[in-house]
């Protein structure tokens, strides 16, 4: 790796060596740390009778040691993938990082090849080796102040809506969606909002003046409560619910249904739905102009826009897209957006404590 004159490379090999000094640092501390084997070598008789229902008293020092070492299976996943595009295509990702149009998204970029070489290999304790912006406990201290009414209803503004606080928190609070002066939703914008999960997102687009928003969602359980979001507000001439899955193509597709923020397209099995191009539904409904696309979609970020091509070329939208997921989206979704935008400005934002929610930023206008 040495010999190639490349800016992602040069993160690599300084993510590395970070990752192995972290790793040293770690092994002197686990030395004098409680390991899982002495959990069942000695069991206290609270435990004792504790673990009959399922349950395990364990020491602080153990619990943080566990919670060090956790990881997200997809994103660990996830990780591994941008580290072998990376290190098989380096001049892809130096490309991209050219592509981006401001300091601040350069320096997100570095972060993101930092923090993804560092999961691939130590998980959640990447954050100890290359701190986010925002920290965990900042997160998680904002989801406590959220409250929930009597029946479980979040409020914000003028809008009562069932969702978990911690998305209200990505949408609301963080605004992950919205990049002050450089892409945000415009009064009057028809926005569509690919992954609209319960309508949190969707909420935060009226509030911010956007005239109408196509909420597509293809996870029966989420839909049904976006449905009844929708009407309990009723909004139902602003937030267009679409029972559908956008893709690249129009027929029927397959989703792992979670009633969570992460039900997949990506496994193979799952319950068959609808699923529709963007283009194909906006000519079907007649739409005159869509001004800003918002995808999260778990994964299918890039086929949806294949199947978006004539409506991104014709209405030129803003857009944030979701570019965390799959190893290869922070390459491969830029550049298909920089050939059909040639003249659009990019930019990378980080808005969470760990390794998803990395979104880009796209301005055509």
């Amino acid at each position: 790796m040495r010999n190639i004159n490349s800016h992602t490379v040069e993160l690599i090999e300084e993510a590395f060596n970070k990752v192995q000094e972290f790793n040293y640092k770690r092994y002197l501390e686990d030395l004098n740390t409680p390991v899982l084997q002495n959990i069942r070598a000695k069991k206290h008789p609270v435990n004792q009778i504790l673990e009959k229902f399922g349950f395990h008293i364990i020491k602080k020092p153990l619990l943080d040691s566990l919670e060090r070492n956790s990881f997200s299976s997809m994103g660990k996943w996830s990780a591994v993938g941008t580290l072998r595009f990376a290190l098989d295509n380096p001049q892809k990702f130096d490309e991209v990082y050219n592509l981006l149009s401001d300091d601040d998204s350069k320096s997100t970029f570095d972060w993101f090849i930092r923090f993804r070489v560092a999961y691939a290999f130590v998980g959640e304790e990447a954050r100890f080796v290359f701190p986010p912006r925002i920290s965990r406990e900042d997160f998680k201290e904002k989801v406590s102040k959220i409250k929930l009414d009597r029946e479980g209803y979040i409020n914000f503004g003028k809008y009562n809506f069932l969702s978990p606080q911690a998305e209200s928190v990505d949408s609301w609070i963080f605004e992950q969606y919205n990049l002050k002066g450089l892409c945000e939703v415009s009064s009057g914008d028809f926005v569509v909002d690919g992954g609209a999960f319960k309508g949190e997102t969707a909420f935060w687009f009226l509030s911010k003046g956007a005239g109408k928003v196509y909420a597509f969602e293809g996870d029966a359980i989420n839909f049904e409560v976006l449905l009844k979001n929708v009407r309990l507000n009723r909004v139902e001439d602003k937030i267009i619910p679409v029972k559908a899955l956008l893709s690249d193509r129009d027929g029927v597709s397959k989703i792992k249904m979670t009633g969570s923020g992460s039900s997949s397209t990506l496994a193979t099995d799952g319950t068959e739905v609808e699923s529709i191009t963007l283009d194909s539904f906006v000519f079907k409904n007649n739409i005159e102009h869509i001004d800003f696309i918002k995808l999260d979609v778990e994964g299918a970020e890039l086929d949806v826009l294949k199947g978006a091509k004539e409506t991104i070329k014709k209405f030129k939208p803003k857009m944030a897209i979701s570019v965390c997921h799959k190893g290869d989206d922070i390459v491969a979704i830029p550049l298909l957006l920089h050939e059909l935008l040639p003249n659009a400005k990019f930019h990378l934002s980080h808005k969470n404590y760990t390794w998803n929610e990395t979104v880009l930023f796209v301005n055509p206008r």
